[in-house]
């Protein structure tokens, strides 16, 4: 116990330091102190985006940067841990860096568009979920690029649901669209309304889904386990959860667009 209370004493002297005199060498001291949270988040983000979209070392990248902001910004005198606020602004700053890249090339996007729409069409006409070879052939393209747009499908649907809504540094926290999706709680009645809907919608689907990709969806986003962690369970490889996954947002996105709506305008 004592050490304990030594480590934080010591932590807090460092944080006085910084911010009565923002000296550079303290701001060093708490960067390396605190650098196991980027490592951390980036070892998660990437179990679930595709190396081909961003290396984890760009993710690091893109982590420090919202590792000094949250240095910068945290207030030490109101009793927080750091690393609850430290880990969201990493995860901020990684997430913001994806979006504002090109991550996904016209051509790509494309094909997207062209996966959502036949993957409705053959579901029609063999009355089931079609097979990644069937569409594949439906398209005339190869396994991987079909594998690739739904990739695509998959990640724009995660930058989307992580996106925060609002940012409270009294405590540290921030509430996502997830979060959002996950709670009674809104801002406004239009937006209780509409996220209300949302989740009505959602929770039909999810349940009309095959049992894997059910399965995959609960233990994703709303159990917070990783796709390694799902593969683990399941029995299954990363890749195959992957798939699943994106199988399942394909279905969504096609479930929204059949009720005249567009996914994107919900998340």
């Amino acid at each position: 116990m004592k050490s304990v209370i030594q480590e934080t004493n010591s932590s807090n002297q460092l944080w006085r330091k910084f911010k009565e005199n923002h000296d550079p060498a303290v701001k060093e001291k708490l960067v390396k102190q605190y650098s196991y949270l980027v490592e951390r988040m980036a070892n998660r983000l990437s179990l679930t985006i595709p190396q081909r979209v961003i290396p984890k070392e760009d993710l690091i990248g893109l982590g420090f940067i919202g590792l000094l902001e949250a240095i910068e910004n945290f207030d030490y005198t109101k009793g927080y841990q750091f690393d609850t606020y430290g880990l969201w602004r990493i995860k901020g700053a990684m997430l913001d860096g994806i979006r504002k890249m090109d991550w996904i090339p016209r051509g790509l996007r494309e094909k997207a568009k062209k996966l959502t729409s036949a993957s409705r069409d053959l579901e029609q006409t063999l009355m089931r979920s079609p097979t990644e070879e069937e569409l594949a052939t439906y398209l005339q393209l190869s396994i991987e690029e079909v594998d690739q747009a739904m990739s695509a499908l998959s990640l724009s649907t995660l930058l989307s649901l992580d996106e925060p809504m609002n940012e409270n540094e009294d405590d540290g926290k921030q509430q996502s669209r997830l979060d959002f999706l996950q709670s009674d709680q809104s801002n406004t009645h239009e937006q209780h309304l509409q996220m209300a809907e949302f989740r009505e919608i959602i929770t039909k689907s999810i349940e009309k889904m095959p049992e894997n990709e059910r399965l995959v969806l609960t233990l994703l986003y709303y159990e917070g386990l990783t796709q390694v962690e799902i593969a683990e369970v399941l029995g299954l490889t990363k890749g195959r959860i992957s798939q699943i996954h994106s199988k399942a947002i394909v279905r969504l996105r096609r479930k929204f667009e059949a009720m005249g709506f567009s996914f994107d305008s919900f998340v």
